[in-house]
């Protein structure tokens, strides 16, 4: 029988750290690991605890390919984890550095038994490995990012009064509280990159893992200057880029039908979305103007907004 490479304590290690966590700051740490939800086969705990078994019950553990999209994803929840514990009340006196550092030995225990050690940037790693310790690729971390703005998306939609007669720089700014919310206040706004102010710059170190472009729906043959907008503040080293389109619309489908349509015909397209209508998320790889030119990654995430 085939050895588990994480084992059932240390499962169940994170399954308790997925009720504190709750399933609204639990759901963005699965987005993008490839893995499908099923019945929990534990459904004990609140409903963060049964998210967590909906899909760590149906992957297999001997698997390596498997559980290094599960790591990723312990990964997120880490970094997700080390907010809610920091920002904790603690009648102890201690400071949020310190109450963070206590669970984290714990955590880092149980990962130990399976050969695993937890780096200083929460990556999760064979004991012995040496790698740079980024806190995750930038594609993970893009895919993160969108799932954050893909959340506050539906909440904004619950919330009619929260978009209602705003313009598009207040809205963003709904946006840019969310990403930094998630992202511990690396996120800005009208941040000079390229050749201009983005609306969303995403900066972990010295990298830039999303460039965002925000756009009030402007019509098919107006919307295509959203994309040369766009380009204007990338530079050859950002690969990973997002359109959040407001859209007041009695009937907002036809308008997200064509807008994948224009970014799909646009000359720069090099790859067109495979529509996703359960998240709402369409995603595009266009290519810079540049003499030298390189591929881009561009989401478009369509807000239906009041």
């Amino acid at each position: 029988m085939a050895t588990d490479l994480v084992s059932g304590p240390t499962r169940t290690c994170m399954r308790e750290i997925s009720a504190q966590l709750g399933p609204s700051r639990l759901q963005p740490c699965g987005d993008g690991s490839g893995f499908t939800p099923g019945p929990p086969k534990d459904t004990s705990g609140a409903q963060g605890k049964n998210l967590f078994s909906s899909y760590a019950d149906h992957i297999t553990w001997s698997d390596p390919e498997q559980v290094a999209r599960a790591l990723g994803v312990f990964e997120r929840m880490l970094r997700a984890y080390r907010t809610v514990v920091e920002n904790s009340y603690s009648p102890e006196g201690e400071t949020p550095q310190q109450r963070w550092a206590k669970r984290l030995e714990g955590v880092r225990r149980e990962f130990e038994y399976d050969g695993y050690q937890i780096t200083e940037g929460l990556r999760i790693q064979k004991a012995g490995e040496s790698r740079p310790d980024h806190e995750m690729a930038d594609d993970q971390l893009y895919a993160e990012a969108l799932g954050v703005l893909r959340h506050a998306r539906n909440q904004i939609e619950r919330l009619p009064s929260v978009t209602r007669d705003k313009g598009e720089e207040a809205i963003r700014d709904v946006l840019l509280v969310a990403l930094g919310a998630a992202f511990a206040g690396r996120c800005t706004a009208e941040s000079l990159n390229g050749a201009g102010k983005t609306d969303l710059l995403l900066r972990i170190g010295d990298r830039n893992v999303l460039v965002g472009e925000c756009k009030i729906w402007p019509g098919s043959k107006r919307f295509p200057d959203a994309v040369d907008q766009l380009f204007g503040y990338l530079t050859r080293y950002d690969r990973f880029a997002v359109l959040p389109l407001f859209i007041r619309a009695a009937r907002p489908e036809e308008i997200v039908a064509k807008a994948a349509q224009v970014l799909s015909e646009h000359p720069r397209c090099v790859s067109a979305a495979v529509p996703d209508d359960d998240s709402r998320q369409y995603k595009f790889v266009l290519r810079s103007p540049s003499s030298t030119p390189w591929d881009v990654e561009v989401a478009l995430i369509p807000f239906v907004i009041s």
